[in-house]
């Protein structure tokens, strides 16, 4: 059989500052003015919409680089395996890279999170809506967590939505709590952006925005306020991914690649019942680049 390799040798790094004229994290999140804020956001955030800097993004910043000091650390580090991903996807539909930031606010970079609403996977689709964007959910397999199926499935959607409202701030917003929201706040109110129709949205996405610009932010001065990555095991950041059409178990994978089951699980969430089932279009299955037997593949 023969396999497509894609290798991810997470080349995405960030950049340390040891100088010793940092100050301390709450210090310096005082002396931050909007106007810095602002300055300090990547450039291509401005041309996606109006940046408005308030009260509430100030309180987020603080949420990701203060008090949530320890989970933003893990992010970082767990954006080495996601970010080199979700960028290769974002280019192909050239779509601004700012939008890979929405998975951390969706999912803090977990391909297992799960809401209280039913969400799942590291873009918290709906089923109904990953359905509708072509993702498979059955008793074999949730392709809402799969790593490639989900954001290629959200990126068409944000697609989607940016060119039904020609607005980036909107098409977030759809994507938070619908488009027939938006659609109907957007009617009611003769508004044109987000910003117009703010108050009418419901509560979280009302600060949607704010959170995506404290993201944005966050993530690009993490260094600044003395936070360090903290990496997943190396063996996580570097995998290869190639497609299954035959039905495999996790065991079987285990035994051909000598790899423990219990990493080929972390890697592959979309299946249920570690199996891979037979598909005439093929299944991802996600591995190691380093520790994988030799010719493990002439056994598939």
């Amino acid at each position: 059989m023969k396999s497509k390799i894609i290798l991810n040798l997470s080349l995405f790094a960030f950049t340390f500052f040891c100088s010793t004229e940092l100050v301390s994290a709450k210090e310096y999140s005082f002396f931050r003015s909007k106007k810095e804020i602002k300055e300090n956001l990547p450039s291509g955030i401005h041309d996606m919409f109006e940046v408005r800097i308030n009260k509430n993004v100030k309180k987020y910043i603080n949420s990701y680089l203060v008090r949530g000091k320890s989970s933003t650390q893990r992010i970082i580090g767990n954006a080495t395996i996601y970010f080199p991903i979700f960028e290769e996807y974002l280019a192909a539909h050239n779509l601004p890279n700012e939008l890979k930031y929405l998975s951390v606010i969706e999912s803090h970079l977990n391909p297992n999170a799960i809401s209280p609403t039913g969400a799942v996977g590291l873009w918290q689709f709906m089923a109904p809506t990953a359905r509708q964007m072509g993702l498979v959910i059955d008793d074999y397999v949730d392709e809402r967590k799969d790593i490639y199926r989900s954001t290629d499935a959200a990126l068409k959607y944000l697609q989607e939505l940016h060119a039904r409202y020609q607005d980036w701030g909107l098409a977030i917003a759809a994507y938070n709590c619908g488009p027939g929201r938006v659609d109907r706040e957007l009617r009611r109110t003769n508004g044109s952006s987000f910003w117009d129709i703010r108050s009418s949205l419901p509560k979280e996405t009302q600060h949607y925005l704010d959170r995506f610009i404290a993201i944005n932010y966050a993530m690009k001065n993490y260094q600044f306020y003395n936070l360090r990555p903290r990496y997943p095991d190396y063996t996580l950041q570097m995998t290869q991914v190639q497609k299954i059409h035959t039905r495999f178990s996790f065991a079987k994978i285990a035994k051909l690649t000598g790899l423990d089951k219990r990493t080929i699980i972390q890697l592959n969430p979309s299946y249920r019942k570690e199996i891979i089932p037979p598909n005439h279009s093929g299944y991802y299955l996600v591995l190691p680049v380093i520790g994988v037997k030799e010719n493990w593949q002439e056994g598939l």
